[in-house]
């Protein structure tokens, strides 16, 4: 095969599988007869996607050293691909942009889903973030359009490319992947006693994102699990605070769940947790699919009071908002009350459900890609 041509090639530094937004995406446009080509970090996913390169690199390495061979190795097989459009995933796929506009004249996506130029992981390290900011904003001069997933991200980035055009995604799960396939009995599972509170959490292992305070709220009730569905460079260390605290037989570590099999986790739980510590704009502005996933499974949330977050929950009555300081002992309080009232919650969980519901952004999508 000499070159494919292909309506939207999806660029990213991730994996497919693992990653909802990706999903989704894919699933949208292949559904409405887009050709789709994949250059990502997948060595196996084929799922409506007719042509697919994975890009093997060491998951030890730092997300520098990462993107900066990812785009290398990616290099070599951009020549085999003619697409009109190019979605690039996240700021470290942006020089394919470069390329592709260039070669090509592809109109180029960039699905910003970050406020990149302040990061939470860089906050401390000046340097980085600062080289990242300015190759983010060298490398948008080649692109089209910017997906944001809120409108707070749109006004600050907005102010940072005033010349772009952006539209907003958000990160609601799609009702037609995001449902009950093999309900997993984690209880039975896990070998845990029937009247077992199971809070989870599910996402990447990061600093701020209310995985250490979850773990310390085990201390203040014996019938509290903390289910923690996901992986990450700090998983060592979270695995080292539950055995110091003596309640590493309730923190229970399942790794990363692909998403099309994470709602089988997810409702099999009591409630979710949404606690995002604001260490950086990034995480202050954060709207995570992890809020609307807990919706579509049944769960009541607790989440933190930040601007978009407290929005969802103005609209409806979905579980508890709590301060960026509350304790271990407040959020095992709060836990335990949220997961016995459950079927309160029920009415107002289904009704979020059906409006923060990807289909519901279907048309806009498509229309990015016109």
């Amino acid at each position: 095969m000499d070159t494919i041509r292909v309506d939207v090639l999806i660029v990213a530094l991730n994996k497919i599988e693992f990653d909802a937004r990706l999903t989704n995406f894919i699933n949208t446009l292949s559904s409405n007869k887009f050709s789709i080509a994949t250059v990502t970090l997948d060595t196996t996913y084929s799922s409506n996607v007719i042509y697919s390169i994975g890009i093997e690199l060491n998951e030890k390495l730092k997300t520098f050293q990462k993107a900066l061979l990812f785009n290398q190795k990616a290099l070599k097989y951009f020549h085999k691909i003619i697409p009109r459009f190019v979605l690039c995933s996240d700021v470290y796929s942006l020089p394919a942009g470069k390329y592709f506009k260039q070669k090509h004249n592809s109109q180029i996506i960039y699905d910003s889903r970050e406020i990149y130029s302040a990061l939470a992981s860089l906050r401390s390290k000046k340097f980085k973030q600062f080289i990242l900011k300015t190759f983010e904003s060298y490398f948008v001069n080649f692109v089209d359009k910017i997906i944001v997933t809120g409108e707070l991200d749109k006004e600050i980035l907005g102010k940072l490319f005033p010349k772009k055009s952006f539209v907003v995604i958000k990160n609601y799960p799609s009702s037609a992947i995001f449902q009950l396939q093999n309900k997993i009995n984690i209880r039975k599972e896990l070998n845990l006693p029937q009247s077992s509170i199971l809070m989870v959490y599910q996402g990447a292992l990061l600093e701020g994102r209310g995985i250490e305070l979850g773990i310390q709220a085990l201390k203040y009730n014996e019938q509290l699990h903390f289910i923690i569905l996901g992986s990450g460079g700090l998983e060592t260390k979270y695995k080292d605070s539950a055995k110091l605290l003596g309640v590493d037989d309730r923190t229970h570590f399942l790794g990363s769940v692909p998403y099309r099999q994470l709602y089988n986790y997810t409702s099999d739980c009591d409630v979710g947790l949404c606690i995002i510590e604001p260490l950086s704009l990034s995480y202050q502005l954060a709207l995570p699919n992890k809020l609307f996933e807990y919706c579509h499974s049944g769960l009541p949330v607790i989440a933190t009071k930040l601007p978009a977050i407290e929005d969802v929950f103005k609209k409806f009555s979905i579980g508890e908002l709590v301060s960026t300081d509350i304790s271990p002992d407040e959020l095992a309080e709060k836990a335990v009350l949220l997961a016995e009232r459950k079927s309160e919650f029920i009415p107002q969980l289904k009704m979020a459900s059906q409006t923060f519901s990807w289909e519901q952004q279907e048309q806009t999508i498509l229309g990015i890609f016109q």
